[in-house]
């Protein structure tokens, strides 16, 4: 029977975990079967052998020895995951850190079923999760118009979202015939193919970030209160692959430090009091300006011509 790797949370926590794999795979001389609730993720990767998707109710073998990377089950220990890369995160638990030329995240795709866009292309992600690290709707569609003025066509991709309930539009949508919608409408592997042929891909810290991070696309990483060191993919033994980070005023990024759990008024395994500002800030002021995204852009521009 071969090794279990077991690895669960959101897509980007899971994306983060695939170099902890091949590590894996590579020290046992052998494929290891998988247990997670992507298993997309890990279609056609070579170090994986069957893939059990517990939502489906598929469950590994009770007797199979296995590596687990549980990020979000810490019951009364306290923990939490801040000061560290989520790679490194999810190795210590298994005893280990990776050297920076084995962190490179990895995502197999499939056979491209689908037509690129022709001529060049942006893409954008316009993603809502927690408040620090959604960019308001507004933003967006200036940022867009910028582009599209510049004769880049701008490709938006992921999921529908509603920036409030009163918000009948579920996704950024400019009027212009270069603007491209795909959201809702790629498979991972029409994704990856997607981003790997674009100029550039502009994202904040969201699931689009570490899987641009399996490309080679250049990748505008847009700023938080979370600390880029912590999160920025690593590609070819480095953070700075391809990459440009435009953060805002504030780069204090309290939301990688360990000091606002200090206060006993709340336990790590609680996670974030709130995913706003921890200096209590009535803005976000590690968000980049639309000015300062659109220069990072130009400076692609000149830098690929």
């Amino acid at each position: 029977m071969r090794f279990g790797f077991k690895v669960s949370g959101c897509f980007g926590d899971v994306l983060y975990s695939t170099p902890v794999l091949k590590y894996l795979s590579k020290c046992h001389g052998d494929k290891l079967d998988i247990e997670t609730n992507y298993p997309d993720v890990f279609k056609n990767n070579p170090c994986v052998g069957i893939i059990y998707n517990p939502e489906k109710g598929e469950i590994m073998p009770h007797d199979q020895i296995f590596y687990e990377c549980n990020g979000h089950n810490f019951g009364d220990i306290q923990k939490q995951i801040r000061k560290m890369h989520l790679t490194d995160y999810w190795s210590t638990q298994l005893g280990f850190i990776l050297n920076p030329k084995e962190k490179t995240l990895e995502f197999y795709p499939s056979s491209l079923d689908i037509e690129i866009p022709k001529d060049k292309y942006i893409i954008i992600n316009p993603s809502k999760t927690w408040e620090c690290r959604t960019w308001p709707k507004e933003k967006w569609e200036k940022l867009i118009e910028n582009i599209l003025n510049l004769g880049i066509k701008v490709v938006v991709t992921g999921q529908d979202i509603k920036y409030n309930k009163n918000d009948i539009k579920t996704s950024i949508y400019v009027e212009n015939s270069n603007f491209i919608n795909l959201v809702n409408k790629l498979t991972l592997s029409q994704l990856w193919y997607i981003i790997n042929n674009s100029i550039g891909v502009i994202t904040m810290n969201a699931g689009l970030l570490p899987f641009a991070g399996t490309t080679d696309a250049f990748i505008i990483e847009m700023g938080g209160a979370i600390d880029p060191t912590y999160r920025t993919p690593w590609r070819h033994g480095t953070q700075d692959y391809k990459h440009k980070f435009v953060g805002g005023s504030c780069n204090l990024f309290c939301q990688s430090d360990m000091k606002y759990n200090s206060s006993g008024d709340i336990k790590l395994t609680k996670g974030f009091p709130e995913h706003g500002c921890f200096e209590n800030k009535p803005t976000f002021e590690c968000q980049p300006s639309v000015n300062a995204v659109y220069n990072a852009i130009l400076e692609l521009i000149i830098e690929q011509k």
